[in-house]
């Protein structure tokens, strides 16, 4: 992969951005994280050259680009494990808390 990207702010997901990526590719962080990332900076960042950058927010003018690869990519179901309705929001958190789910989605209509 040329190019990885994590908005989770999940160590495994971020260590796994590291080692997915290519050599000499590209890694972006803009998911918060209070907890370490363990990095071994000659095998993970010197010897596959990697760029790695982090941001606060994303360019909108990038926003069309973004939802085309996400509408795009047949990766986006095993990235969601639920889909809740806002009316079980509470359910929605306990799971995220519990760390045995992706993505949860809320449907704000329902």
């Amino acid at each position: 992969m040329d190019c990885a990207l994590d908005c989770s702010g999940y160590v495994p997901a971020e260590r796994l951005c590291i080692e997915a990526a290519r050599r000499k590719g590209k890694v972006a962080y803009v998911g918060e994280c209070g907890d370490p990332l363990p990095v071994r900076v000659s095998p993970d960042l010197i010897r596959k050259g990697l760029t790695v950058i982090g941001s606060w927010h994303y360019n909108l003018n990038d926003f069309s680009l973004i939802m085309k690869v996400i509408q795009e990519s047949s990766l986006i179901p095993l990235l969601i494990s639920h889909v809740i309705p806002m009316s079980q929001i509470q359910k929605a958190f306990e799971l995220s808390a519990s760390h045995e789910t992706a993505k949860v989605i809320l449907k704000p209509w329902e």
